[in-house]
């Protein structure tokens, strides 16, 4: 492609990225409400328009409140969404909630903390209603919410006529602020750093992502696209909601101002500045392992054995033991999956085998029930006599639902100075333990490798390298690192579901320092949140996951351990959409159950903790 042809192309592709498309069509975004629901703008796509009216606390109209809900009674059953919208006035959600409470509305009030979705709805006054065809993203109204804003949703509805209704208001002026209101943001100054920090690492030669973002030009034109991921909140994909709850060491959210400063950027056209080009300066290690920079390479590095992966076809689930060929007992502080073939390998689960082997999980089960309050312990033992008397099987699903104190993931394990081994997902793939603690690999110890590989239209061979750093020898971490595991077996979600429900609990018998937190489930998981149950009967919100996605299965790290007392409960609430809306969804029709095969869901949450007043380890 000559250069001239080159240009031509970045000139049309920089002004289809501005705000508004032409004909006034609205791209696709993604906001968090008030009440900390994410909505992505696209999902409404089986409605026939969306109405949105702007919101800030003293300034909302009361009247144009209370007129947008008559219009939602009389029209929120023919396909139409009505939302109010904050732009970037008040980030204080608890206040908005408040505020909305005290005019005796329910709407829920998208936050858009960063401007850009009202900068994209050209809505420039509180007063100024928009109205917009979410199957085509067309605006067919801007105005006041009136009688003007009925009679176009009335010819949305009808289909009688698509062309945008624009009306002057004379209401508040919202007063646009950040990054990139005044001044285009620089390519050199602002833009480069930005994608250097949040981007390139994936964005490069060799790394996961599909393209590279190493020059000026390869930003400039992917910038349409760049503009519609950090808008619909699809990438970076850190997924989790950063305005409350507790910071996360490894989050990967992008702030408001990051977020102003690319999308104005290419808002003006994606302007490049200066002679130097620092994003074709930048040099990677050539390491495969990410915790090379910290702890040097692994070790030991354990090879799994190739793995032939069709191209097309569902494919079991791979079941691998791999002797360490550890003639010694060896502590360690981390590990770290290095996937070969990162586009069929779905996750690994790693199960430490000590050398006497798994422990019996009918012994196991036993055990655990008899750590249980006699009480508690001889109403299961009743229920499970009952059942086998019966002939029947013993409710198990039952019993943990019910006695979450069983703790699935301590009948799954084995001894407790076993180290926290590292799995694979996308986005997680390292287990590091805190400096001064770490698990026991002894001599002869094996790992159990639980492989999922999905396929890719191309035959290909997988060959994975797991790498483990250890303590020096005779070097014992002073503590241990420990953890549980929530599930549920027994799920049961309705075809075409949007939002089915789900509650599992996790106990935390000893005090202890809170580190990590996981979700799970498969295509069709779509939020969860964690509390903390304390003893004393309060309640705490340790992590909120509104946009889960089943292709980024992230752990995510505490930037500062939390301080749980011995007997605090912990609860993850999560949902499904099982719905057609769902665009992963394989099949929206069908009642699902629990599997362990991506079309068939799952519903769990990891913790990873360590247990305060411990004694020092032993060799």
């Amino acid at each position: 492609m000559n250069k001239t042809l080159y240009l031509l192309l970045l000139a049309m592709l920089s002004q289809i990225s501005s705000p508004l498309f032409a004909g006034e069509r609205v791209g696709d975004f993604a906001l968090i409400d008030n009440q900390g629901t994410q909505h992505h703008m696209s999902w409404y796509d089986d409605q026939n328009a969306v109405v949105i009216l702007p919101q800030a606390v003293g300034s909302t109209d009361e009247a144009d409140v209370s007129f947008l809900q008559k219009l939602e009674d009389s029209y929120g059953q023919q396909g139409v969404v009505f939302f109010l919208m904050n732009p970037g006035i008040d980030t204080d959600r608890e206040a908005v909630t408040n505020y909305m409470a005290s005019m005796g509305a329910d709407f829920q009030v998208l936050m858009d903390d960063a401007q850009l979705a009202t900068e994209a709805l050209g809505i420039t006054r509180l007063d100024e209603a928009v109205v917009y065809d979410p199957k085509s993203f067309d605006l067919v109204y801007r105005g006041p919410a009136g009688s003007e804003l009925e009679a176009a949703l009335k010819r949305t509805l009808d289909g009688t006529d698509d062309s945008l209704v624009t009306i002057g208001t004379q209401g508040i002026r919202i007063a646009f602020t950040g990054e990139g209101v005044n001044q285009t943001p620089s390519y050199v100054a602002d833009i480069a750093p930005l994608i250097a920090e949040n981007c390139a690492t994936c964005h490069r030669a060799g790394g996961i992502a599909p393209f590279a973002m190493d020059s000026k030009l390869a930003v400039q034109g992917w910038s349409p696209m760049i503009r519609e991921v950090v808008m619909t909140k699809r990438m970076p994909p850190g997924q989790i909601d950063t305005k409350v709850s507790y910071k996360m060491k490894n989050q990967m959210n992008l702030s408001d101002a990051e977020m102003q400063t690319l999308v104005r950027w290419v808002n003006a056209g994606s302007p490049i500045d200066g002679d130097t080009d620092p994003l074709a300066k930048l040099e990677w290690p050539e390491t495969k392992w990410s915790l090379a920079q910290e702890l040097g390479e692994p070790d030991l590095i354990v090879k799994v054995p190739p793995q032939a992966i069709p191209a097309t076809g569902v494919v079991d689930y791979k079941n691998i033991v791999l002797d360490l060929g550890l003639a010694e007992d060896r502590w360690v502080r981390a590990s770290e999956v290095a996937p070969d073939k990162a586009e069929v390998l779905h996750h690994i689960i790693t199960t430490v085998i000590p050398p006497e082997g798994r422990p019996d999980p009918q012994q196991a089960i036993i055990k655990a029930i008899n750590d249980l309050p006699e009480e508690q312990a001889v109403a299961i033992r009743a229920e499970i006599f009952a059942a086998v008397a019966a002939g029947k099987q013993p409710p198990i699903g039952k019993i943990f639902r019910e006695n979450p104190g069983l703790g699935i993931g301590g009948i799954l394990g084995s001894e407790e100075d076993l180290p926290q081994f590292g799995g694979y997902a996308p986005g997680n793939a390292v287990s590091l333990a805190p400096e001064g603690a770490g698990g026991l690999l002894r001599a002869g110890t094996t790992l159990n490798l639980q492989m999922h590989y999905t396929t890719s239209g191309k035959e290909v061979t997988d060959e994975t390298e797991i790498g483990i750093y250890f303590y020096p020898e005779g070097e014992a971490p002073e503590e241990l690192m420990t953890g549980g595991v929530a599930n549920d077996f027994e799920i049961n979600i309705p075809a075409f579901s949007k939002d089915h429900e789900m509650e599992i609990m996790a106990y935390v018998k000893n005090e202890a320092d809170l580190y990590s937190l996981m979700p799970h489930m498969h295509f069709r998981g779509k939020r969860m949140k964690f509390f903390a149950e304390y003893p004393d009967g309060s309640e705490e919100l340790l992590l909120s996951v509104p946009d889960y996605d089943f292709n980024w299965q992230l752990n995510h790290e505490l930037a500062e351990p939390i301080r749980v007392p011995a007997g605090t409960w912990l609860r993850a609430v999560g949902a499904f959409d099982n719905s057609a809306q769902n665009k992963a969804n394989p099949d929206p029709s069908i009642d699902l159950n629990w599997g362990e095969q991506s079309f068939e869901e799952m519903f769990m949450g990891f913790y990873s903790w360590k247990e305060v007043g411990q004694v020092d380890g032993e060799d």
